[in-house]
């Protein structure tokens, strides 16, 4: 049955639907039949001319039907309609903000759930601070501000949000210009070559091996005796999750303030994306289709957390593509495990954009907060890959993964198992009780 039988088939009791019987039955008024517009606004997606609307006549015809007494009927047959068939997302914004009006917000927050476009979010965002889930607001509106930090009122948003919570609205700036020393005359046992990637806490160079004839990336933090700990915390975790997904120590010095990893032929994540995003062949190659690296991304921070490890910075500056020998596709590896913690422990500040509403507010280090960082890193995968063959399910597996908290997958065995689910049958797995 079709989604618009179906519609109407709730909408519309059948004439011969068994009722209870009123031993006086009052007269029941003939309930009209459905305007035409509101007809052509609930076929939306079944094609244009006579059969349904398109996005921008949807918008229209909504905005019309809002002046009559259609509109809650048009309001109700787009949330169902969403639930099977979800709407574009600029009419999805059109009908929660109707629906807001209407005083039904949970109904808007749900619409809005899979949405990752920028005013849907600022939306979204909005409507969690006026429930005052301030730490849900700051979470959204970073995701806004990572791709683009000139949306109009998102920094004001979330400086004024951070407050509410009592966070810092000040964040450390790094000078490029003179945030490290490391010159190609560093004392290491490498020769730089040239400057790959730039963080908070260092820079990341490529590198050859003077005895060893290798390239390798070498890392060497901004400030070596204030981050000496920091650095050999990051290489002793590294170290002790060796193994498939996990970028490899190959040397560490922390009083010289470098560590030396394997290097990863891609790069990072974050810069293939870029080049995707410039339709550039070989990064477009690298990514897609994206069922062929991304459970292993998943399978990596399964381990990670069998060990009893969260990792806190999962983004796509922190997981590196390599092509590895004998194998023709990319494989992820994670890196920079600086900020992991043990479960239960205090969680550290993390990267904006990517922390979740609950570490925000204060939660100590869970697997769930990794799952949320997965989730972002698909939609970014996303937002460059739009038309990748399994972009719906893998849609899907965002939603939850950045979505409420006790709906995520619990660590990173339960996220493998999730996606490999969405990917081959479309279904979630039986959770365990």
């Amino acid at each position: 049955m079709s989604f618009w039988s179906s519609w109407k088939k709730r909408a519309r009791p059948e004439a011969g639907r068994s009722e209870p019987v009123d031993p006086a039955p009052l007269p029941k008024e003939e309930e009209p039949a459905l305007s035409p517009d509101v007809e052509r606004l609930l076929r939306i997606g079944d094609g244009g001319g006579a059969a349904g609307a398109d996005e921008a006549e949807a918008i229209a015809l909504l905005r019309e039907i809002r002046k009559t007494a259609d509109e809650g009927l048009a309001l109700d047959g787009l949330v169902q309609r969403n639930a099977t068939h979800p709407l574009p997302e600029a009419l999805a914004i059109a009908v929660a903000a109707a629906l807001v009006d209407r005083g039904d917000r949970p109904g808007a927050r749900a619409l809005l759930e899979g949405a990752t476009g920028a005013a849907a979010l600022v939306l979204r965002a909005d409507m969690l601070a006026e429930d005052g889930d301030f730490a849900g607001a700051v979470a959204t509106i970073e995701r806004v501000l990572v791709r683009d930090l000139d949306v109009p009122g998102a920094r004001e948003r979330r400086v004024m949000w951070r407050s509410r919570l009592g966070l810092g609205t000040t964040e450390r700036r790094v000078d490029p210009a003179t945030a490290t020393v490391a010159t190609p005359h560093a004392r290491t046992p490498f020769d730089l070559l040239r400057e790959v990637a730039r963080g908070g806490a260092g820079a990341v160079f490529a590198a050859r091996d003077r005895e060893l004839g290798r390239t390798v990336a070498v890392k060497v933090y901004h400030q070596i005796a204030r981050d000496k700990a920091q650095l050999l915390h990051e290489g002793r975790v590294a170290a002790a999750l060796e193994g498939p997904g996990v970028v490899r120590v190959f040397d560490i010095e922390p009083s010289e303030g470098w560590i030396a990893l394997e290097w990863a032929t891609l790069g990072a994540l974050r810069d293939v994306l870029l080049r995707a995003g410039a339709r550039e062949p070989d990064a477009m190659a690298a990514l897609g289709p994206v069922r062929r690296w991304l459970p292993r991304l998943a399978d990596a921070l399964a381990r990670v957390h069998a060990a009893g490890w969260v990792h806190h910075d999962v983004k796509p500056a922190n997981v590196l593509m390599s092509v590895e020998a004998g194998d023709r596709d990319a494989v992820p590896w994670l890196a920079d495990f600086g900020s992991a913690r043990r479960v239960g422990e205090p969680s550290p500040p993390g990267s904006i954009g990517y922390v979740s509403p609950e570490r925000l507010a204060g939660r100590a280090s869970d697997t769930r907060d990794d799952v949320y960082g997965f989730g972002r890193v698909v939609e970014e995968v996303l937002a460059v890959m739009p038309d990748d063959p399994d972009a719906a399910a893998l849609r899907g597996v965002a939603a939850i993964c950045v979505g409420d908290s006790d709906g995520r997958p619990r660590d990173g065995a339960d996220l493998a198992a999730t996606l490999s689910a969405r990917l081959h049958a479309g279904t979630l797995p039986a959770r365990q009780p």
